[in-house]
């Protein structure tokens, strides 16, 4: 009989896993998520990130579980972390493929936001205010939004496609498969920022690029079906990271935090709780979907 104890349902002990974007933020959240619970992360960061500093507090955390991160210290330029090119993320792939036979998670979290250098009150600006505001948005903001937001998602998921293929066909035991406790997914950090109109601050190609993403998604896990490898996003509201501070207190959000249904913002155990579900044998029926992870924000959002 299946055990339904939370210490099999929601295991990721001894999983392998790469997180970009892994040094702060969501990403950190959810690289610790997995170290806590006994996994071992690779952390994917831009050499300017505070790769070591990361990689510190996350192995420190890991002692007790038996997790532990690995990261670029050595300023080996193949491991850079760069996702924003295709050369970048071939070497990531290969510094993965030089290391591991399979690999349970791929946590495709590192994203970008690009906003117009002339802002305005777009709820009350005039014409000319708001058209000078959209207008001011660089070609290249646009382009580099969706490379990293978008086509970055696409590119790691194909590169390391193999790689948690294997993870799902993994023999465990009495028949099973990896994929029967949730091995080989993928979870693509999204915003609930698609869902909504984004009236508050003009977040046009941010919120654009996350609209493709969650669509990405669900063409992705289609294509990745015969070899289940499953791939869903998570699609975070306000949750502190350094593209979006957001914290409790005075801001331009403050007002928001209290009209939502949760009155708070995101905190690391709503991102490593949904991600621990989506790795484990708990989630491994879940495919192609996006989870919403906003405290109600998007319930009413629209017109703020």
């Amino acid at each position: 009989m299946e055990s339904l104890q939370i210490k099999d349902l929601f295991s990721v002990r001894g999983r392998i896993a790469l997180v970009t974007g892994g040094s702060s933020g969501i990403g950190y959240m959810i690289a610790r998520s997995l170290v806590e619970n006994g996994a071992k992360v690779y952390i994917v960061a831009l050499p300017t990130d505070d790769i070591k500093g990361a990689l510190d507090s996350l192995n420190s955390i890991g002692k007790n579980s038996g997790g532990f991160a690995i990261g670029n210290l050595t300023g080996d330029r193949s491991f850079e972390g760069e996702v924003s090119t295709k050369e970048g993320i071939t070497a990531i792939v290969n510094f993965v493929e030089q290391r591991e036979k399979h690999l349970d998670i791929l946590a495709s979290n590192a994203g970008i936001r690009r906003d117009p250098p002339k802002t305005c009150d777009v709820k009350s600006a005039s014409l000319d205010e708001l058209q000078a505001s959209l207008w001011s948005s660089r070609h290249s903001d646009w382009q580099d939004t969706f490379s990293v937001n978008v086509t970055a998602h696409y590119f790691l998921s194909v590169g390391l496609l193999k790689l948690l293929a294997a993870a799902a066909d993994l023999n465990i035991d009495q028949g099973r498969k990896g994929r029967d406790e949730g091995r080989g997914t993928i979870i693509v950090t999204s915003s609930c920022a698609s869902m909504h109109n984004c009236t508050n601050i003009d977040l046009t190609s941010y919120a654009a690029s996350k609209a493709a993403t969650d669509h990405l998604v669900r063409l992705l896990a289609s294509k990745y079906a015969s070899w289940y490898v499953r791939v869903n996003s998570i699609n975070p509201g306000f949750v502190p990271s350094k593209m979006n501070p957001v914290m409790e207190g005075s801001n331009q959000f403050a007002n928001l935090f209290k009209a939502m249904p949760a009155a708070r913002i995101g905190r690391a155990h709503d991102i490593g709780g949904t991600v621990v579900f989506l790795c484990s044998e708990a989630g491994s029926y879940i495919d192609g979907t996006a989870i919403v992870i906003d405290g109600g924000r998007i319930l009413l959002a629209n017109g703020q």
